[in-house]
């Protein structure tokens, strides 16, 4: 008899249990940056795709895709492209001033990124996270960057946008 009355509370539990775990798992999606808007993530414009001079797979699994990103050179700009995943940058942190880039989006939007003169690390590995990018293409006007440097990496989250 007590199976009886405890059935309907249990199944009551386990609904609210269910809806409340959706609902952070609907929550988490929109913190983490995971829903999209298809419109900024046109296909065919996937950073290795549309822009292979500057973004070349070193790895890649079912659960990450890891990029070597390089700066296109002084006075040119790369393609427009995207990044639906999340992921962060790993970069060492050489010293010296960082480039002085410009960041294109769609709409003849520009936002000018001017060099600076102090590293935050100097000789340090940085890490920096980014959620999934939409169009937008890399300008640089000076890189001060030496070819002897370590390459950036872009380690790619591949959750389902």
């Amino acid at each position: 008899m007590n199976t009886k009355i405890r059935s309907p509370k249990l199944g009551k539990k386990m609904a609210i249990a269910t809806a409340w775990l959706f609902l952070v798992a609907i929550s988490c999606r929109q913190v983490l940056g995971l829903t999209q808007d298809a419109s900024k993530f046109p296909d065919g414009y996937d950073a290795v795709t549309a822009a292979p001079a500057s973004h070349k797979v070193i790895f890649e699994n079912a659960l990450v895709r890891v990029l070597e990103v390089t700066m296109p050179p002084p006075g040119k700009t790369e393609p427009m492209h995207h990044h639906h995943w999340p992921s962060f940058f790993l970069d060492w942190d050489t010293g010296g001033k960082s480039p002085h880039i410009r960041y294109h989006q769609p709409g003849n939007i520009v936002r000018d990124s001017p060099s600076e003169e102090n590293p935050a690390h100097p000789a340090h590995w940085t890490l920096h996270w980014m959620q999934p990018e939409p169009m937008h293409a890399i300008e640089t006007i000076d890189n001060y960057t030496s070819p002897d440097d370590p390459p950036i990496l872009r380690v790619e989250i591949k959750v389902r946008p």
